[in-house]
């Protein structure tokens, strides 16, 4: 009986009230990844989640929720448990046999490449006396033991002297003799620089994490004067005499079955406002992405783009700098990309990237995968930030896909079964629990009980949304479930940049991503990249021909010891 105007401002109070309350949940959310993320293990299995918890200020999990049916989650472990319980078995053997003694290992059978020098420790002959009696003693036996000795880093003056010999009988027009001088090619002309410290400083920043800055502390310790700027320009230079070499591994990263891309920030001190408009779509977009530039400083937020390809027996880690993350930077990679098959992550802008290629390409088209790991990724925030069983759950069925992955894979490695067979098993034993997954995915988006605005509810909408990209993969036996290796790949560039923060500028960035392109892919073929560096360094000034570069990609070119010059 009460009337609607005066229920009116009760209306809006509460409807206030619920508006901040869930603002309130959001933020606590946040802060429990953010906590999470910082100060937790970075694992994502359901054993190691459990522990999250912790982590909130409240206990807190999805209200009214209703629990996955008892009989579907039995039927899901019980699957999970006989799939492949022989290899399960065999591989337990395996691991029993290969545990080895407690104790030291040895040194000798862990560092089998490692040359040997034998030091003898002996008694004086004052000491060979027996304290007892003063009776000289005599050499019974020896007790053998290894140690590993690290050499100090050494360093000496090249000086290098170039016979000139001259003609006795000619001269040229200005009554000059015609003479002729001994000399070598090298990759930077009038230079300090040798081959070898190119290799060491450049592994120094980009491997052992030390930037420049750092090294030309280190260096004035020894009473070498290296300054910054110097390694700066090695740097540069080196890029502009190995361009040839750059497109030989475009070349190659396009031969593969199928390329894995991922993407990192990078800052960049000077901004290329040309370069930056033609990475763009239109104008419209840039100008939505960058507004108010006038005001912004001159650093800007780039993007380090790693791209993963070429054949599986010869793999290609290719680091390239893009001034911004538009998906129109990765047609650049699918120009002359010979395979079918593009993986990432769920970033709208290698959709956009791929439909535009297969509207215009289509005698060409590109399948396109997403990574599951991703997708698991958003459940197992929702499980730090709230609690949720269901996002434990789908973690769980996760634990399940992935585990019958990795025995089908196994297998397949192993050459114990064939690419048909490896297809077919997958078929059999992974799709139907992505099956079940998703209708259990369907289940929970359409329970009422799950809110908009929790994390759980977000992490549904992701896989359902781009479900069909999660599950390509099954029809192809080169591709993972995941995108790992490419993060893998992006990890080492992170860890530098944690040390060098930026780069001056565009050219910078881009020479930064080649050193990475040649130690990443050194790595990738089992090279020693360092090694690699010091011989290509060496070759490269000869390089004439196409031919002569495909002979310095790291699976062509020859390795040979370091020795020293000179006397």
């Amino acid at each position: 009986s009460t009337p609607q105007s005066t229920l009116f401002p009760y209306t809006t109070l509460f409807r206030s009230i619920n508006e901040a309350l869930a603002e309130i949940a959001r933020l606590n959310e946040q802060l429990a990844i953010k906590r999470a993320r910082e100060f937790a293990s970075r694992s994502e299995k359901s054993s190691q989640l459990d522990r999250y918890q912790n982590l909130l200020p409240f206990d807190i999990e999805d209200l009214n929720i209703q629990k996955p049916a008892a009989e579907e989650n039995r039927e899901l472990t019980e699957e999970t448990e006989k799939l492949f319980a022989e290899e399960e078995k065999s591989e337990t053997e395996t691991e029993t046999n290969k545990k080895s003694k407690a104790g030291r290992k040895s040194v000798s059978k862990t560092n089998g490449r490692l040359p040997k020098r034998r030091y003898v420790i002996t008694l004086s002959e004052e000491e060979r006396t027996c304290d007892r009696c003063g009776t000289q003693m005599n050499k019974v036996r020896v007790q053998v033991s290894e140690r590993i000795v690290h050499v100090p880093s050494y360093e000496y003056i090249e000086v290098v002297e170039k016979e000139v010999y001259e003609c006795p009988n000619c001269v040229n027009d200005d009554d000059t003799p015609v003479t002729k001088t001994a000399g070598d090619r090298r990759i930077i002309e009038r230079s300090i620089a040798t081959p070898e410290l190119l290799a060491h400083v450049f592994m120094g920043k980009y491997q052992r994490h030390t930037p420049y800055y750092c090294q030309e502390e280190s260096y004035s310790w020894q009473g070498i004067n290296l300054s910054r700027q110097n390694m700066c320009n090695w740097q540069q230079k080196v890029y502009k005499a190995l361009q040839p070499l750059e497109n030989q591994f475009k070349q190659e990263l396009k031969k593969g079955k199928y390329l894995q891309m991922d993407e990192t920030p990078l800052e960049v001190m000077k901004v290329n406002e040309d370069e930056v408009r033609s990475e763009y779509w239109d104008e419209e977009r840039k100008w939505k992405k960058e507004p108010d530039k006038e005001k912004q400083d001159s650093q800007k937020k780039c993007y380090m783009w790693v791209v993963r390809g070429g054949e599986d027996v010869h793999p290609v880690h290719l680091y390239n700098f893009k001034w911004t993350r538009s998906g129109k930077n990765v047609l650049e990679f699918l120009e002359g990309f010979t395979g079918h098959n593009l993986q990432s992550d769920g970033y709208a802008g290698y959709d956009t990237a791929v439909n535009f290629w297969n509207e215009n390409h289509p005698e060409h088209q590109i399948i396109h995968s997403n990574c599951n790991v991703h997708a698991r990724r958003y459940f197992a925030d929702a499980l730090k930030a709230t609690g949720s069983k269901t996002a434990k759950e789908a973690i769980k069925i996760y634990e399940c896909i992935f585990t019958a992955e990795k025995k089908l894979r196994n297998l397949f490695r192993e050459n114990k079964i064939s690419e048909d067979d490896f297809l077919r098993l997958r078929k059999e034993k992974v799709k139907p629990l992505f099956e079940k997954f998703y209708g259990w995915l369907s289940e929970k988006q359409q329970a009422s009980a799950i809110l908009n605005s929790s994390k759980t509810s977000e992490a549904i909408n992701y896989c359902l949304k781009h479900w069909e990209k999660l599950t390509n993969y099954l029809d192809y036996s080169f591709l993972t479930p995941d995108t790992n290796a490419a993060e893998r790949a992006v990890k080492p560039f992170v860890m530098a940049r944690k040390n060098f923060l930026f780069s001056g500028s565009g050219i910078g960035a881009k020479s930064t991503c080649f050193i990475f392109t040649l130690i990443e892919t050194a790595k990738a073929n089992n090279i020693n990249p360092q090694d690699y560096l010091r011989c290509l360094f060496e070759k490269a000034p000869y390089a004439q021909t196409e031919q002569d570069w495909q002979k310095l990609l790291p699976w062509n070119i020859e390795i040979t010891p370091f020795k020293m010059r000179g006397e």
